[in-house]
């Protein structure tokens, strides 16, 4: 696909992204599971994947422009509610897992300020266990103090939580072994469980030294 090719030539030339653990993601229908630091974050674990995505993204930004609704339907974003819980959402990721596609999800809820993780919510152990599909967990490094997020994060510009970098340090795109639902309950307590699960390697991710 030609969209394809031209964010990975941009993410190899211009954000320097490099790849971990991408042979950690199995075959069939997955959720991965991220931090969420910019805009852009859904495209940068995409690149990282190497395979096909689907993502949410919140509603109001289908209503940006015809130009932009087309964009990012292109590349897969369905539309969520902020707010509260949408139900919709939650049978759409259902869909999609039943069609054996790959999903990225951001247990966070919304973009972290400094790009420190912060906490897991459990509907991500929900949809896991509900599927009986596995988790990988995802950590994106370095995009808080990158151009990408410099360009797309511009509330965040304004507010004094993103500068022009200095210079390009890159992105680094981590990938942890897959957290399975067997080992866990179909009720709260097991949502709860895995998710902390998935919180914890992803901050062993965001620890690594690479």
């Amino acid at each position: 696909m030609a969209g394809y090719a031209i964010v990975y030539a941009f993410g190899q030339l211009v954000l320097k992204v490099r790849v971990t653990g991408r042979s950690k993601l199995v075959p069939g229908p997955l959720i991965l599971a991220s931090n969420h630091v910019c805009n852009f974050d859904p495209l940068l674990v995409g690149l990282g994947a190497r395979r096909e995505i689907h993502f949410l993204a919140k509603e109001e930004l289908f209503k940006a422009s015809r130009w932009f609704d087309w964009l990012i339907r292109t590349y897969n974003a369905w539309p969520v509610r902020r707010g509260g819980g949408d139900a919709s959402a939650v049978k759409r990721c259902s869909w999609l897992l039943g069609k054996r596609q790959t999903i990225v999800l951001f247990p966070e809820g919304t973009r972290s300020k400094t790009g420190d993780v912060s906490g897991f919510k459990p509907g991500i152990g929900m949809l896991a266990i509900s599927n009986r599909v596995p988790v990988v967990p995802v950590h994106l490094g370095g995009v808080a103090r990158s151009v990408i997020s410099y360009w797309t994060d511009r509330d965040f510009v304004k507010r004094g939580y993103r500068k022009r970098p200095a210079c390009n340090e890159g992105i680094r795109v981590a990938f942890a072994a897959p957290v399975y639902p067997d080992a866990f309950a179909a009720d709260r307590h097991g949502y709860e469980e895995l998710t902390q699960e998935v919180e914890r390697r992803v901050r062993a991710l965001a620890e690594e030294v690479v």
